[in-house]
């Protein structure tokens, strides 16, 4: 699955404020897994239960530019829903064709849970690790849904987070296709695929009960999860 992406640029006197009220990151402060890329970083969108509907790598040009890329069949339904909040904020939206350039920005490989249209709002942040990934600010101010992702970061232990999978089969790979244990119990959820990889939301208490598999057993190749929840 080789996803296909729109860029979507936020620009204008108060796109910085606007940003910061509808995002997950601190845009003044965009951090990642990738400390060579300046002035970038991963964030997400939520819905007002917490739930992501869509994750985005973003490019902040200038103080008054942000250039979004994200998945193309999110990309209208994302610019409707931030236009409902301009209200008369001095921001523009402009939907285009990334640049070479813009795309030449993205962090190399599989690197990134990449959420569509067939999972957007299944999962909250932590499900995707996005906490772990530099994508959420616990710092700033609101945005829509923070309250919800706050209290669960909160709350303590996490059941569910992001891993990195290798499937022997690569047709077992699928957006939404079921994992499970040796006793056919569900385990987790792929989110996203390529080749023979993919980035999978599992259930932490099914990883001793290992192999997991699809329609074959599959390998973890990495959980990001801090090493209490491993414990729980």
């Amino acid at each position: 699955m080789s996803i296909q992406l729109s860029c979507l640029t936020v620009a204008g006197q108060d796109a910085a404020t606007f940003l910061q009220g509808q995002i997950t990151a601190d845009v003044h402060h965009l951090t990642s897994l990738y400390p060579e890329k300046k002035n970038q970083g991963l964030a997400a969108i939520c819905n007002r239960q917490g739930r992501v509907m869509v994750l985005f790598w973003m490019v902040k040009a200038d103080d008054e530019t942000f250039h979004l890329l994200l998945p193309r069949d999110l990309a209208e339904t994302i610019e409707k829903h931030l236009k409902i909040f301009i209200f008369r904020s001095k921001v523009t939206l402009q939907l285009e064709e990334p640049t070479a350039e813009e795309l030449a920005q993205l962090p190399e490989g599989l690197s990134i849970p990449w959420i569509t249209a067939e999972n957007s709002e299944a999962y909250v942040p932590q499900m995707l690790s996005l906490d772990l990934l530099g994508a959420i600010s616990f710092k700033k101010g609101c945005y829509t849904g923070q309250e919800i992702v706050a209290r669960m970061q909160y709350l303590g232990k996490h059941k569910r987070r992001l891993a990195l999978i290798t499937a022997e089969e690569e047709g077992d790979l699928s957006c939404n296709a079921t994992i499970t244990n040796q006793s056919g119990k569900e385990a987790g959820t792929v989110v996203y695929h390529q080749g023979h990889q993919a980035f999978a939301v599992v259930r932490l208490e099914e990883i001793e009960d290992a192999p997991l598999k699809i329609n074959a057993t599959i390998t973890i190749d990495k959980i990001w999860h801090d090493e209490e929840e491993a414990d729980q």
